[in-house]
């Protein structure tokens, strides 16, 4: 192991909300994570550069903004010439593992039985054991003679078990996905607790912190595929908050919104009572549960062997979930519960809980894990701020306007103010200190606010 390179173990949640950590407004409980929070930084402003999974993870492996890594849209396959800071990590001596979702080759959506095919090794990753995704994980591939043929690993473990088992998932999110059914619909998966998608995400990424070696320092991408929707936890999880009371989001009757949006809001939300809120809440909440508890078992391996005062624990997202803000639910939207993610870093050393306000972004992480591992790289060739002194207590500001982008929308936030462009319909501009749910849309009684933030946007 090369000179003060630390391990980094980072743990990513797919539509995780920030809301969702314990003590942030959803009334979700997150031990595990929580220990990391006690020990570290809290980056409270925290966003992603696209609401979306696969430009947002596109963005991260790069340092680059979607429209700069060539990823902006659901089904891409990252570009081949564009760096990873993977690969960088390798050449600076890391091993570099991945135990779950990537979504860098999402169009091609086959990732082998095994999750190791060439492309993924290319990307950056030594030992990939690549899973699929929470909607993936259900499409079915048939070989030449008319049998089942695993996607991915997850895949093959079902089939391994018993092939019915893909098909009644397949036949179960297919109707998830039909045309009658609304988003909030949840339910407890029919499936073990041991053969739920996050928890064979939990189980590999748990071999890995347990077999690997101290011949070099290591990366884990741990990356699980919820609490992304379909909410289907396993039934044991859901028994523990069945009876729990979340928060509900504020009614806010669109005034001010895009047409978009309103058209997007009647259509997610026919239907909608608050009693089936609050049950698709209940749902997400054992689903964040599943998560939670292998974050616990692979900090308690670190601690086992000793690992844990060398090895650098982030727990992040890729992007939020709405969770009916605004009548809306999923993402591809620029509102808080969307936008915002998680963002927790211990350093070794770390003993009390860190606060910071800073206007970081996901991507903000590969320059900070490529200084960490002292691992060459030019500032110049990524959007991205290393985020390490933040992290060292030094007083620096990484950026004065945070972005994020859509191919129909962009967003801008100063802090105070947050600007929404709908490229086609309205724009909205937001007080976040007076207004932090995004009710009233203010942009007629700031114009100086937007020829400030319109310096900001290739979107003049």
């Amino acid at each position: 192991m090369g000179k003060n390179q630390p391990n980094i173990l980072f743990i990513m949640g797919d539509q995780f909300r920030t809301a969702s950590l314990s003590g942030m407004g959803d009334g979700i409980r997150t031990p595990n994570i929580d220990r990391i929070r006690k020990n570290g930084m809290f980056f409270r402003e925290a966003a992603c550069t696209a609401p979306l999974c696969t430009p947002s993870r596109a963005s991260l492996a790069t340092g680059k903004y979607p429209h700069n890594c060539g990823v902006t849209v659901h089904d891409a396959n990252l570009p081949l010439d564009q760096k990873t800071y993977y690969q960088m990590l390798v050449k600076a001596g890391y091993r570099v593992a991945v135990a779950g979702k990537t979504d860098l080759h999402k169009k091609t959506r086959f990732i082998g039985s095994k999750g190791d095919l060439p492309v993924i090794h290319h990307i950056g990753f030594t030992d990939p054991h690549e899973m699929e995704g929470k909607i993936n994980c259900s499409r079915l591939l048939w070989d030449e003679n008319g049998g089942l043929k695993a996607l991915g690993p997850y895949q093959q473990h079902l089939l391994d078990k018993n092939p019915e088992l893909i098909k009644k998932l397949n036949e179960t999110y297919m109707n998830y996905l039909g045309e009658d059914t609304p988003p909030y619909h949840s339910w407890e998966t029919f499936l073990e607790k041991e053969d739920f998608l996050d928890s064979v995400i939990g189980e590999e990424s748990c071999r890995f912190l347990r077999e690997v070696d101290m011949d070099s320092p290591w990366h884990l991408f741990a990356s699980f595929s919820g609490p992304h929707n379909p909410w289907d936890p396993p039934a044991c999880e859901y028994e523990k908050v069945k009876d729990s009371q979340f928060s509900l989001p504020p009614h806010d009757n669109l005034e001010g919104k895009p047409e978009w949006v309103k058209k997007r809001a009647a259509q997610q939300s026919a239907g909608l009572t608050d009693a089936l809120l609050m049950d698709a809440k209940r749902h997400y909440a054992a689903s964040v549960a599943v998560i939670d508890e292998y974050v616990g078992r692979m900090l308690d391996i670190l601690e086992e062997r000793g690992l844990a005062d060398n090895t650098v624990v982030v727990f992040s997202a890729d992007h939020g979930e709405l969770m009916g803000d605004h009548g809306l639910f999923e993402k591809r939207a620029m509102y808080e519960g969307a936008l915002r993610i998680p963002m927790l870093v211990h350093l070794p050393g770390m003993t009390e809980p860190l606060e910071s306000r800073e206007l970081v972004s996901l991507m903000d992480l590969a320059p900070t894990f490529l200084e960490l591992g002292q691992a060459s790289y030019d500032p110049g060739d990524m959007d991205a701020k290393s985020i390490l002194p933040i992290l060292k207590g030094e007083d620096v500001k990484i950026r004065k306007v945070q972005q994020s982008e859509l191919i129909h929308t962009m967003m801008l936030y100063d802090g105070k103010y947050k600007w929404i462009r709908s490229f086609n319909d309205l724009d909205e501009l937001y007080d976040l200190e007076r207004d932090p749910h995004e009710l009233c849309n203010c942009i007629s009684h700031h114009p100086e606010v937007i020829r400030e933030l319109r310096k900001y946007t290739f979107q003049q």
